[in-house]
């Protein structure tokens, strides 16, 4: 699979956003956008519409599926942070943030999510999770044993924690037997003065670190799905979680 990893600037809106991306269009299978790319406020039904129509152009330019990032949606009086699925033809699903940020106060304005996205981009099988919902070992475990092959992440990091999130994707990885593709934001400040440098990565399921440094851009990989096959046969980690029988806890002092 050719997967095209985009790590860009915060814009002012969709349209901003749009056309850089729409200039950097690469030929792939799969692209995927980092979180609120395209800002923070929250798109109605309307924008949300209209955001999908301009992806899935750029879809069809891509000839493949773009994950258009984690966006935040307006619908049925709440927000949620949103992970839309799009191919040439429109929309074809969307997960939800599970878990909004407490550290950053997000979930005072997003509410959390109940539904992961898990779909077919060639003949791969790819889930989504948003941003911070990847630190949560047992989402990205539910996608590996549906069948997830690549995990994409869409997030947005602060400078200061690079280095953890490269860890955490290198962790997935390896647990699952899987891909975790993070597509990073870069070139701006959180609310609170820490900047964002970029960091995207792709994390193999045999503990390989590619790393996309901080430069805005679109960063092309392929996936091999030999590693993928190795990984699985050598390890066998979603075989004996999948057989696991109930583990007592021999308690002392509990």
């Amino acid at each position: 699979m050719k997967i095209a990893v985009v790590q860009s600037p915060r814009f002012s809106g969709p349209a901003e956003g749009l056309r850089w991306l729409m200039d950097k269009t690469p030929r792939a299978d799969l692209a995927v956008l980092p979180e609120y790319w395209i800002g923070t406020s929250p798109l109605d039904e309307e924008g949300f519409r209209s955001y999908i129509s301009e992806i899935a152009e750029i879809a069809s330019a891509m000839g493949g599926i773009v994950v258009a990032g984690a966006v935040a949606v307006a619908r049925g009086g709440a927000v949620k942070n949103v992970c839309p699925v799009v191919g040439g033809e429109g929309l074809l699903t969307w997960g939800e943030k599970i878990f909004p940020s407490a550290a950053t106060e997000e979930r005072v304005w997003v509410s959390g999510g109940s539904r992961l996205a898990l779909f077919k981009a060639g003949s791969w099988a790819v889930g989504c999770l948003s941003c911070v919902d990847l630190a949560y070992p047992e989402l990205a475990r539910v996608l590996a044993l549906a069948g997830a092959e690549v995990v994409v992440n869409p997030a947005s990091i602060s400078a200061d924690r690079r280095g953890l999130w490269a860890a955490i994707g290198l962790a997935r990885a390896f647990e699952n037997s899987v891909f975790v593709a993070a597509a990073l934001g870069t070139g701006y400040r959180y609310l609170d003065g820490r900047p964002a440098r970029g960091g995207s990565y792709i994390a193999t399921p045999n503990g390989i670190l590619v790393e996309f440094g901080e430069e805005p851009g679109v960063y092309l990989a392929e996936l091999d799905r030999g590693e993928l096959e190795h990984a699985r046969r050598r390890r066998r980690y979603l075989d004996d979680v999948r057989s696991m029988k109930p583990v007592d806890l021999n308690r002392y002092g509990l």
